[in-house]
Formats: C-alpha cells, sequence, structure tokens
C-alpha cells in the first residue's frame, strides 16, 4: 500500500498524512546521474518488473539521482541502452526518468529525486568541481532554475515527496579557486542559505514536499545545524541528511566510539528532537555481508537499529552506466561494469545476497514515533 502523502515532519520523525511515523526505508538507483543521463539497467529488464522487484523486498523508498546535463539533453537515448524496454525508443533522458518516477510511484514507492552531479559522470572527489551548487559550467541560477522544473515536473504525483537538494557538499574549484563550503556563514558557498533559498522557491511549486538538506564533507558533517537551522517558509518541511561507509573517518573505532562520533556529526539532531536524519547513502561490498561482515558494518546496524533512523542502501544497481570523471572524458567506469555494492544479480531480474536484504528488513519497520504505540527512544 502507498504511504499516505503528503509528508512531513514532527520533531525528529516524518510523518505521513495522518500524522503516523514514516521510515523512509529504500534504495539508491543510480545512472541518470552518469555519461548516458539513462538509470542503469533499462537494457536488461522491463521497467515495471524492476519496480515490482523493489517493493516486493518491503523498501518503500528510492532515492534517484540525476545531473543539470542530464536535464539538457534532447536527443533520443540510443536505443542499446533500452533494449529490454522498447516502449521508451526515441525518448530523451528526461523522458526516460519521468518514466521510471511514474513505474516506482506506481508500486507505492516514494521517489526522492537527488541533484547528484552538475556535469555527468561518477561522484564523488575533491578535484571534480562538483561539491557545490555551481561551478564554471552551471551558474548557481541554473541549478535552482532545474529544481523548479524538477518540481513543477512531478507536482501531479504525490509520490514524489521529498527533494534531497545537493549530493555531498564539499570543495570545489570555481573560477582558477577552490572555494570550500560553509554553513551559517551568509558567504557565496553557505549550504544553509542555500537549501533555505531553493527549499522555499521549491515550495512556491509545491508545498507540500520535504525538503532534505545533506551535511558538509561529504554529508558526514551537520554539526552547523545546532547553530544555523534551515527555516523554510513552509513549517516541519525540513529533514536533514548523512552519508556514511566504512571510509567516513571511522578507522579504528569500537562501537561506543563510532555512536559518539555519528552522534556528535548529527545524530544530536534525533536525541533532541530537533529534525528527522537520513541516512541517504550507506553501503559496503555485498557479497562481503554476512558472514564476513566488518566491524563497521555491525556499528552502522546497531546504530540504524538503536536510533531508529531512516535510511537509503548504496546501492540497487549490480552494474554501472558508462560514467567518466565529472566535466572530462576519462571514462572511469564501462558500461555493465560490477557495481560491488549492488543487491540484485548481474542481469537485474533478482536479488543476488538475499542474506544482506534480510539484514535491512529487519531495520525497515519504525520502533517508534507517532502511531507506533511505543515510547520514542530518548
Amino acid at each position: 500500500m502507498a504511504i499516505a502523502t503528503p509528508l512531513s515532519t514532527s520533531g525528529r520523525f516524518i510523518v505521513d498524512a495522518h500524522g503516523k511515523r514514516v521510515r523512509l526505508a529504500g534504495v539508491n538507483w543510480y545512472g541518470a546521474s552518469e555519461d548516458l543521463g539513462v538509470p542503469a539497467g533499462l537494457d536488461l529488464t522491463d521497467l515495471g518488473t524492476l519496480a515490482r522487484l523493489i517493493a516486493a523486498q518491503g523498501f518503500n523508498c528510492v532515492r534517484f539521482p540525476f545531473s543539470l546535463w542530464m536535464l539538457d539533453q534532447t536527443a533520443p537515448v540510443p536505443q542499446h541502452y533500452l533494449k529490454a524496454n522498447p516502449g521508451l525508443y526515441g525518448s530523451t533522458p528526461i523522458e526516460v526518468y519521468d518514466a521510471c518516477v511514474k513505474a516506482l510511484t506506481g508500486q507505492g514507492l516514494i521517489v526522492i529525486p537527488n541533484c547528484h552531479l552538475l556535469d555527468f559522470g561518477w561522484c564523488c572527489k575533491n578535484n571534480d568541481s562538483n561539491g557545490l551548487w555551481f561551478n564554471d559550467r552551471w551558474p548557481a541560477a541554473k541549478f535552482t532554475a532545474a529544481w523548479q522544473n524538477i518540481t513543477r515536473r512531478y507536482a501531479a504525483n504525490p509520490l514524489v515527496a521529498a527533494m534531497d537538494i545537493k549530493n555531498e557538499p564539499r570543495s570545489a574549484k570555481v573560477g582558477g579557486r577552490v572555494l570550500k563550503p560553509t554553513w551559517g556563514t551568509g558567504g557565496q558557498t553557505d549550504f544553509a542559505a542555500m537549501y533555505t533559498t531553493v527549499g522555499n522557491l521549491i515550495h512556491q511549486v509545491n508545498p507540500r514536499l520535504l525538503i532534505i538538506c545533506e551535511g558538509l564533507n561529504y554529508a558526514c558533517n551537520l554539526t552547523g545545524v545546532a547553530s544555523h537551522p534551515v527555516r523554510l517558509s513552509e513549517a516541519n518541511k525540513v529533514v536533514y541528511s548523512m552519508h556514511d561507509y566504512s571510509w567516513s573517518g571511522h578507522q579504528g573505532q569500537d562501537q561506543a566510539a563510532y555512536n559518539n562520533q555519528m552522534n556528535k556529526n548529527g545524530g544530536y539532531l534525533l536525541a533532541n528532537k530537533t529534525a528527522p536524519v537520513w541516512i541517504g547513502e550507506f553501503g559496503h561490498v555485498a557479497g562481503t555481508l554476512p558472514p564476513q561482515a566488518t566491524e563497521w558494518w555491525d556499528y552502522i546496524m546497531a546504530w540504524l537499529k538503536d536510533q531508529d533512523v531512516d535510511w537509503c542502501w548504496w546501492a540497487l544497481n549490480p552494474t554501472h552506466g558508462q560514467s567518466s570523471a565529472p566535466g572530462t572524458n576519462q571514462v572511469l567506469n564501462q558500461q555493465g561494469a560490477t557495481e560491488s555494492y549492488g543487491l540484485l544479480t548481474p542481469d537485474w531480474s533478482g536479488v543476488r545476497y538475499p542474506a544482506v536484504v534480510t539484514m535491512l528488513k529487519a531495520i525497515i519497520s519504525p520502533r517508534t514515533g507517532p502511531g507506533i504505540g511505543v515510547t520514542p527512544h530518548p
């Protein structure tokens, strides 16, 4: 059954149209931000079949990356990349994206568009010039207009219920200078100010949407929210997002140190009942989990369970599309290359790692929050 939208926030929780807790628990499906602007897998699996497969695992949302470059493409996608979906032949990249959104929401899944990159390619590095919402090729006004256009495009689809504004804020070279992201400074790289501006412009088109604001340092640092929260004209619509991987500053930690770091960097927003925090990306080489789980995997799974956090696995994909270093012709991943973090079989027809999916299923249902009937975790 589809989640009752629109979604809002109530303290540290996301709630549905009836005020009941919703725990966003899903998968990232990437490719539209890569070189061809097309979600990966459409050469191998029927779109409707894939949407049903995602929903059948119990996931309730899909984070769906795109690039500004993709939105500007007017040529049809080469048929080779759509051969399992001949009904999409002749479609532009944004029309293919539209069809994917329709198929996913048709299965009751929340879709969360995410501006993953400005240029096409593979994210993310400090030197890829895509860490801010503008660079030498893409002015800030283009970014803002793109979000308004995306909002208009899906305004009639209530299950496109949230917008993840900018992937993994980090330094970028612009005009020959390296600019660092800031939070609450009022300068040209102030992400809190950008989220406020873009969120309010999105709400002028569709006031029902959640606005997801990723932290600094590759979405690992939300400490600035304590003194400079994002305040929008529409109340109860801000969700903050962190990403977490084994390399996200966790080397040599035990569980207590891991918990302390996660709580300091963003979990305090939950403890203080300030706002929801969504782990918009986390993942590991799926073929090693279990039984050779890393300490980090044990730590994050325990933290997600204990704190009853919203989350989104990276990634659904068993294979890449072609992806280059952003703004260059340096190919980093070939079309069809293996995605070791992917959950599906190489032909996209089923679940390759059912034990991992079983572990994820165990943290889908919320334990606490409005309408759940359990006292919230302190």
